[in-house]
């Protein structure tokens, strides 16, 4: 989402994610064009039913532990009432696009124009970011309401951190798998990354130029090997709209990542079912992620965790 507060390209900043009763945190840079380095990093869990004060000294004893060497962030945002919406409409000035947008939003969130934030992110080629005249707009609406937002802002500020962007689950790895696999997106190839979280999952498809259409499911337990069926009518019907109301690039390939179940009959039920080639992925397993000896050697927690996945594209920020 848009930047919370002004900020500069030599931020040092750090992803943070809170939700499904952890904490993550994740800094990174990069190393030469392909290599990005995890250099700090952790998690910390907190009570289902913890109080703001409780997280809140959490997020203190994590950044101690981490020895995190900065406390601007680029948070995530978790809440049900998150509108995930694309997009697509003819020529429009950009005053236009924004009130449009902002009906939108009004309509999905049934919430008066001065509650909501909103953002969106409109798909451009890499090397031609600027929209010509009378060119077809399409993109991905982000809006919530203003009082989800304020709550993760204060939390954070009452932690000593200093938010600066907010961004949600399903861009953010949207991030990290184009970091890390950028190459396999292009104009004959689309592929569908698919983070399976404790209580939701986020689905991104990525396809041409490095264009996103994602959405995010909610679970109401944490066992997705026993709703398997829940996950793959879910799958079916992002690529269904993808491939009817976005566009015609073919998905290659299904790729998923996070809480995967370990019984191979899961995987199998799901590449089965689809009928795409399906691979399970680590981000931090990756060939192009290498990870700090600092970080590799610590021994308050294991940071290559499915726990971790949605940090890590918050991290990017800092790229």
């Amino acid at each position: 989402m848009a930047a919370a507060e002004s900020i500069t390209k030599r931020e040092n900043i750090a992803g943070i994610n809170i939700a499904d009763g952890v904490v993550s945190v994740a800094r990174i840079v990069r190393r030469g064009r392909h290599k990005i380095v995890l250099t700090h990093a952790g998690w910390m869990e907190y009570a289902p039913d913890a109080s703001d004060a409780e997280i809140v000294q959490v997020i203190k004893r994590l950044w101690k532990t981490t020895r995190m060497p900065t406390r601007t962030v680029c948070a995530g945002l978790h809440t049900r009432s998150l509108c995930l919406k694309y997009f697509k409409y003819p020529d429009l000035a950009p005053r236009e696009l924004t009130s449009a947008l902002c009906l939108e939003a009004e309509e999905s969130l049934q919430l008066p124009p001065e509650q909501i934030a909103l953002d969106w992110h409109i798909n451009r080629p890499r090397n031609d970011p600027y929209t010509q005249l009378g060119e077809q707009l399409h993109g991905i609406l982000v809006a919530v309401g203003k009082k989800e937002v304020n709550r993760q802002l204060n939390l954070l500020k009452r932690a000593g951190l200093y938010p600066v962007l907010m961004d949600v689950g399903s861009t953010s790895l949207c991030n990290l798998f184009l970091a890390l696999r950028g190459e396999k997106v292009n104009n004959d190839n689309a592929v569908c990354v698919v983070n399976l979280s404790r209580y939701n999952a986020d689905i991104s498809i990525l396809y041409n130029d490095h264009y996103i259409y994602p959405r995010t499911i909610i679970s109401r337990s944490a066992e997705w090997s026993t709703k398997v069926q829940y996950l793959i009518e879910n799958i079916s019907d992002a690529l269904l709209y993808y491939h009817v109301k976005v566009d015609k690039t073919p998905v290659t390939q299904l790729v998923l990542t996070g809480f995967v179940p370990d019984d191979p009959q899961f995987v199998a039920q799901v590449h089965d079912t689809i009928g795409l080639p399906t691979e399970v992925w680590s981000p931090l397993r990756d060939a192009n992620f290498l990870i700090s000896h600092s970080v590799k050697t610590s021994k308050k927690h294991d940071v290559i965790s499915p726990l971790m996945t949605t940090s890590l594209g918050l991290g990017l920020r800092n790229t």
